[in-house]
């Protein structure tokens, strides 16, 4: 027999449970609010990959941010963008970072997203009388200054006997590069890719290449204003996902990632394919960062490059916090 009364009951209670499903969504719904603004002023470098892989797919707009990307040649640039309250994040290697922490700028790195020995490299000329190492003693030598550009033909001279005041060295925006070596304005340039790549081929048998793999290992990272990361923790967390989403794509699917990537660096995707494989796209913290952080500032007080003179404590300028709470086994760093 129907029973009306438990039919009743059941209908009440029922549509109780659906009227908090309804509410508690709304709720949500009303808690998440509008996407948060940031501005990302990343590099058109390859090393830049994640960034703009995550930009292409949207997934920093899935992640809840309203994402303005910021297109800059190097990372200087991008790092003053950040530091003049232009952007919020910006992609920068290891080099202007330390020089920015010695300038006692507010800045701190909350990942690093790409490493690679054999990113960037000496191409002489020949016809310079330039054959091996010892050959660029008396050379004039064109790099950026305050970049890994100018850490590494330092470093590399010195590792080879060569004092910095045996050649002369000349500051060269990455744009410049190649026009100074091919009208001989210089006799060899430090540069990365992928620049350097597209000038292997240009000079073919003219060039000459100098890597040094245990030498310097490019660590890409990202860094925002103390400020900007202490203010708005959630949004960080919410870039760093996007990041680790980008990471997993890359990784599943190099050829669609590489034709991603062209667009960004300006660069055929024929290149990006000959290079790929000499970087490490992957979402980082680890000790490797301050052991570079540390050799580059013995590098520039040895040389006198910045007005500080001693050493910074570089853990005050590395945010740990937004990696460990998405991806806690990214961060190897000894506190």
């Amino acid at each position: 027999m129907f029973d009306s009364k438990a039919y009743l009951r059941f209908t009440s209670l029922f549509l109780a449970a659906l009227a908090v499903i309804v509410f508690s969504a709304a709720g949500c719904q009303q808690q998440a609010g509008p996407p948060e603004t940031i501005t990302i002023a990343y590099t058109e470098t390859t090393s830049s990959a994640l960034i703009h892989t995550a930009i292409a797919k949207g997934y920093f707009t899935e992640e809840g941010l309203d994402a303005t990307p910021q297109s800059h040649a190097f990372g200087i640039p991008a790092l003053n963008a950040v530091i003049e309250g232009k952007a919020d994040l910006a992609t920068v290697a290891d080099t202007p970072i330390m020089f920015a922490v010695m300038g006692g700028k507010k800045i701190t790195t909350i990942a690093v997203i790409s490493t690679s020995n054999r990113n960037i490299a000496i191409l002489a000329r020949k016809d310079r009388g330039i054959s091996w190492p010892a050959d660029l003693r008396g050379k004039t030598i064109g790099v950026t200054r305050g970049s890994i550009s100018e850490f590494f033909a330092d470093a590399f001279l010195s590792a080879h006997g060569i004092d910095r005041k045996q050649v002369t060295i000349i500051d060269l925006k990455p744009e410049e590069i190649a026009a100074a070596l091919s009208i001989g304005k210089v006799d060899a340039v430090s540069t990365w890719n992928p620049i350097l790549t597209q000038l292997q081929k240009d000079l073919g048998n003219r060039g000459r290449t100098f890597y040094s793999e245990t030498l310097y290992t490019l660590t890409l990272c990202v860094t925002a204003r103390q400020d900007f990361v202490q203010q708005h923790p959630e949004s960080v967390k919410k870039f760093l996902r996007a990041l680790i989403r980008a990471e997993t794509f890359v990784e599943q699917h190099p050829e669609e990632s590489r034709r991603l990537v062209s667009k960004f660096v300006k660069t055929d995707v024929a290149l990006l394919d000959e290079i790929w494989d000499i970087y490490n796209f992957r979402v980082t913290l680890d000790q490797a960062l301050l052991v570079n952080l540390e050799d580059q500032t013995r590098w520039a007080l040895k040389n006198r490059l910045t007005k500080r003179q001693d050493m910074p404590n570089y853990l005050d300028f590395i945010y740990v916090d937004g990696l460990r709470a998405v991806k806690p086994e990214a961060v190897r760093i000894i506190r």
